[in-house]
Order: structure tokens, then sequence, then C-alpha cells
């Protein structure tokens, strides 16, 4: 499983019903790596983004059982880990920032995009232990920086 995001210099994944940033590109990046395989998200993060994820198998983290449209939900991580693994694909775990501080442990390699600026916001990407983690790809485009970290 590896960790997927967008976040600003200050560590803002979102606002309200989205994300306070309009960087397409960046975006596109984000559903074609996910295309094809199957996606952690939480409640929320499905309600704004799953739409858009088509191309891969959902699974919904929720603490309720409301159904999700194309999705499967479950209500704890072990549960939705088998879920995922089950669907025989990579998995990506998308958010939004619960979901986040319980994969990051679990997970060898985080794809963060860094949205140039900082922004306002009410849900943030989780403080990571860098000590643990190494470059191994980085990428400047004009409005945002790729960094693909992999554990020591």
């Amino acid at each position: 499983m590896k960790i997927i995001a967008a976040m600003s210099e200050n560590r803002v994944i979102g606002q309200a019903a989205g994300m306070p940033w309009n960087v397409p590109e960046e975006y596109e990046q984000y559903l074609e790596f996910v295309r094809g395989a199957t996606v952690l998200m939480g409640r929320r993060s499905f309600e704004i983004f799953g739409a858009d994820v088509t191309a891969a198998h959902i699974v919904v983290l929720s603490h309720s059982s409301r159904p999700a449209t194309g999705a499967t939900v479950c209500q704890n991580l072990p549960e939705a880990l088998d879920a995922a693994k089950a669907f025989g694909k990579p998995i990506f775990s998308c958010g939004g920032a619960e979901v986040y501080q319980q994969t990051i442990p679990l997970v060898t390699e985080m794809l963060l995009s860094t949205i140039k600026g900082e922004y306002e916001g009410d849900t943030y990407f989780p403080e990571f232990d860098a000590f643990e983690w190494k470059v191994a790809e980085e990428r400047n485009e004009e409005r945002y920086l790729f960094r693909r970290w992999v554990r020591r």
C-alpha cells in the first residue's frame, strides 16, 4: 500500500468541501496514479472525490455503515485493508487526514505533491518522521513539487 496526497506548503489538504487550490495538472497526475488500482479513503473524501475515481476500486473507511454507491464500505481499518487486498490490485491510501494518520505506519512509500504556496484550510496532512523516510524521486513542476518518499 502507498499513500498519495496533495498538500500545501503549510500541510493543508482540505478546506470545507474540497481543496483550496485549483491545480488540474497535479489532480490529473493523481488520477493517473490510481487508475486501475484500489483506493482507500474516508467517507468525506469519497463524497468529494469519489466520482472522479472511476477507473479504480474504492474502499470507503467510515464510522457509518451507510452505503456508498460504487464503493465497498468498511467500519475499521483491518476490515478495509482486507476488502482492498481482495481486489488484487495495488492499494493507495487517499485520505483524508484520519485515514492518512492510520496508514502512515503501514506504508513503505508515499507519493506527495506539495502545492506551492500556503493556503487556509481545516484539514491537514499528518506530520511524519522525515528521518524514517528518504526522497527517492523529486520533480519540480511549475505549481507543485512532487516527491516520492520511501521508508528507510
